[in-house]
């Protein structure tokens, strides 16, 4: 099991479900987390129950919803007989410093930071990146950059660069630059309303990025050969 952290003070819920998403395209099973404060995903995916706290199956891929730390997760799964060392990768999505202190028992095997360049998106990644480093003041801070439907600034790099050096981060040499183009903005859309993930639809520069980050996660797929499987797919 990889456990992947998808950190930053911005709205990705569609690229990680559409990572995951990816992921069982390629034949890896996968459990997002939502660890965001108000819980977006709750309002995202569909669920059958009307509970506060489950995991559901959306897509193929698997959703904990509604839990307010990763021992709640695990409890949860524990009574439905479930093991969460099955899964090929556990996402989870933190977007503040509040929200990864209740999940921080969970250790991540790859780190990414969403950035956008406005700045309460930089002041809030901050605060995070302040929070983890106060609760792991011996280990290494890394990750991988993700510019998210932003526009880096010379400014504003070096504003967020600077911000963050002083909790001895280090940054890997993996960049993504994940655009807001008009026709993923509208594809993002239709999932959200239809509950179909078509992948293929996206433009060549998304397909291109989110082959490229999900090949860097397998390790053992091209680029190449994950487009590929994504265009063939039929749902």
């Amino acid at each position: 099991m990889q456990v992947i952290g998808m950190y930053g003070y911005v709205d990705k819920y569609d690229f990680v479900i559409a990572v995951a998403k990816t992921l069982n395209i390629m034949d890896r099973s996968a459990l997002v987390i939502d660890a965001t404060a108000d819980k977006k995903y709750k309002y995202i995916i569909p669920a059958i129950e009307n509970k506060d706290k489950y995991i559901t199956q959306y897509a193929e891929v698997d959703f904990a919803i509604g839990f307010d730390s990763y021992q709640e997760v695990e409890e949860y799964m524990q009574e439905k007989n479930i093991d969460i060392n099955l899964y090929s990768y556990v996402i989870i999505d933190i977007e503040n410093a509040q929200m990864y202190e209740k999940f921080n028992s969970l250790a991540t095997n790859k780190a990414y930071m969403f950035i956008d360049t406005n700045l309460v998106s930089v002041n809030k990644n901050e605060e995070l990146v302040r929070k983890m480093r106060e609760l792991n003041p011996e280990s290494e801070l890394e990750f991988s950059k993700v510019l998210y439907r932003a526009y880096m600034s010379r400014a504003a790099t070096t504003y967020l660069e600077d911000k963050i050096s002083n909790y001895a981060v280090k940054w890997t040499d993996e960049v993504y630059d994940i655009s807001n183009d008009e026709q993923d903005t509208m594809i993002n859309i239709d999932s959200q309303f239809s509950g179909l993930i078509d992948i293929k639809r996206h433009t060549k520069t998304y397909l291109y990025y989110m082959s490229e980050f999900v090949s860097k996660l397998l390790g053992d797929e091209s680029s190449k050969e994950i487009q590929k499987q994504i265009k063939r797919r039929k749902n």
